[in-house]
């Protein structure tokens, strides 16, 4: 029988994250948590989402910016490949990255590491979702997303998109009305933005903020 991994060898899951420099993540913890400490969550976020992904997929890159050239990212380039998020805009950024994958994977997952409770479950069900859909969406409760998959990615999806605002999700939605593209979503989750948010987390996932 064959494993999820192996099952999921046409696909790719892509990372998205932050380089963890102190005072520049998660910066809206800090005057809770101090620069160190938003760091160290950042980081622990991040090897949580890389964990997963690894049991969920084969193939695993970390999209990183602004700079991959750091030594929590060098310890990390040894298993895994890690690229340069490229473009100004979040936007263009995801864009060019879901291009890049599917020149080479039939279907390509990108998932940021601001949602946590995001499990290995929930990635290879939004894996063979995209075996009848064209995208697949993990919406959060502000608005936004978690997670986005595609087998055919066009740009038009975020057209005119507000992004930083509660109305991300309700827009792309529109676009893929609009453009005829089918796709379905998992149930909303929650991510990890305010200091709400990280207290929810130390009650449902204590062992990422024990310490902190």
């Amino acid at each position: 029988m064959m494993s999820k991994t192996e099952q999921n060898r046409d696909t790719l899951i892509q990372i998205f994250t932050r380089t963890p420099i102190e005072g520049e993540v998660k910066t809206r913890l800090i005057p809770e948590l101090g620069a160190q400490g938003s760091c160290e969550l950042h980081k622990r976020m991040t090897l949580h989402t890389l964990q997963v992904a690894t049991h969920a997929a084969p193939a695993v890159q970390i999209w990183c910016t602004p700079d991959i050239n750091h030594p929590f990212l060098a310890n990390l380039s040894q298993a895994h490949e890690i690229k340069m998020q490229i473009g100004e805009s979040l936007a263009d950024r995801m864009s060019c990255s879901l291009t890049d994958g599917l020149e080479k994977y039939k279907k390509v997952i990108l998932v940021g590491c601001d949602c946590p409770v995001i499990d290995e479950a929930t990635l290879v069900r939004a894996i063979s979702i995209l075996d009848q859909h064209n995208y697949v969406f993990i919406p959060v409760e502000d608005g936004g997303f978690a997670l986005i998959g595609s087998v055919l990615f066009s740009p038009q999806i975020f057209q005119n998109v507000p992004w930083n605002s509660n109305l991300v999700m309700s827009q792309i939605r529109e676009n893929l009305k609009k453009f005829h593209y089918s796709w379905a979503e998992l149930p909303t989750l929650w991510d990890v933005d305010e200091f709400v948010d990280y207290k929810r987390l130390s009650l449902h996932m204590p062992h990422l903020t024990r310490g902190l």
